[in-house]
């Protein structure tokens, strides 16, 4: 039974390795391991009203609306790519921890329709109304507590992953100002993400009197090395502003190489060589089940021709002429 086992596991693990061959040599530079986004959502009730008579959707609408074109554009060009949804600032909660008033509406996982689907549940005056009843809202939450859930998400997951991200909405500028121990927990936390190669992004959407960075995310938001945007300081108070952002934050920094520059006896500088142009190549293609459109792997098996049982590796031998 134990070597039928592994018979089928072995098979498929040659698949998987087969898909990675063949992605791999379209392009003429390969990097292994998976990309992974969290993308985490104040859910608190200022981020559901309109602070402004000519705003076409609240805060939280928008949001949505950006995640959702992440998730519809990776379908297409990176569908094994790794995302997720975190709400906090909720009512309910539900995450690995029982961390109060965190909820984990996605685990990381390959973006697909459905995903999509459950979104656009939320989006509009019904999707509001559908939240309030679902989780609901609760100012009592910890920012440092949504990070930690936002980690062990990331732990969870046994595929190599090659970048890992955080993309924090909000249009809370000071979510803990009269918390110390809230807050300092928030910074130990941001510390730990940034210790452990997780980069965490500040998407901050526009509220009334202006988002003030330096009262809290300052000390909070860490970047890539590579990452040549920084902190940006403007809200965004419509989606194409925020899209830009997103993509702009979205898009894989990898160095080539890096070279050494020695200027001195004690004086050195690192310089990151980057392609800045790569000719796109197409996917592979991906057979589907005629009748439900569902993707279906190809497996082969070997039979005895003359008794018509299944051969197993160990049954057959090859020989190179």
């Amino acid at each position: 039974m134990s070597e039928w086992m592994s018979y089928y596991k072995n098979e498929e693990d040659e698949d998987e390795e087969e898909y990675h061959e063949e992605v791999e040599t379209g392009g003429e530079y390969k990097y292994s391991g998976r990309d992974s986004l969290i993308f985490l959502v104040d859910a608190s009730k200022a981020m559901f009203e309109y602070y402004d008579d000519d705003d076409e959707c609240t805060p939280f609408d928008m949001t949505i609306q950006c995640i959702r074109n992440v998730y519809t554009s990776k379908i297409i060009s990176s569908d094994r790519d790794l995302l997720s949804v975190v709400f906090y600032g909720t009512e309910k909660h539900k995450n690995s921890v029982d961390f109060k008033h965190v909820y984990v509406l996605q685990e990381l996982d390959n973006p697909g329709a459905k995903r999509v689907l459950e979104l656009d549940k939320y989006k509009g005056d019904q999707g509001k109304a559908l939240f309030r009843e679902s989780f609901g809202h609760n100012a009592d939450y910890s920012l440092g507590e949504a990070l930690w859930a936002c980690c062990n998400l990331f732990s969870d997951v046994r595929l190599k992953m090659s970048h890992k991200r955080i993309m924090l909405f909000t249009n809370e500028d000071n979510p803990h100002g009269h918390d110390n121990t809230k807050a300092k927990l928030a910074r130990t936390k941001a510390a730990d993400l940034r210790d452990t190669g997780i980069f965490l992004d500040l998407l901050h959407l526009k509220k009334p009197g202006g988002f003030d960075i330096s009262l809290f995310y300052r000390d909070i938001i860490n970047t890539a090395e590579d990452e040549d945007l920084g902190v940006q300081t403007e809200a965004s108070g419509k989606l194409e502003d925020l899209m830009k952002k997103v993509r702009a934050k979205e898009t894989k920094k990898r160095a080539l190489a890096r070279l050494n520059l020695h200027l001195g006896k004690d004086l050195s500088l690192t310089v990151g060589v980057y392609n800045l142009v790569q000719k796109a190549f197409k996917p592979p293609p991906v057979k589907l089940y005629r009748e439900t459109n569902e993707p279906v792997k190809t497996k082969t098996r070997t039979f005895n021709r003359e008794t018509g049982s299944l051969l197993l590796p160990s049954d057959s031998k090859k020989a190179q002429v």
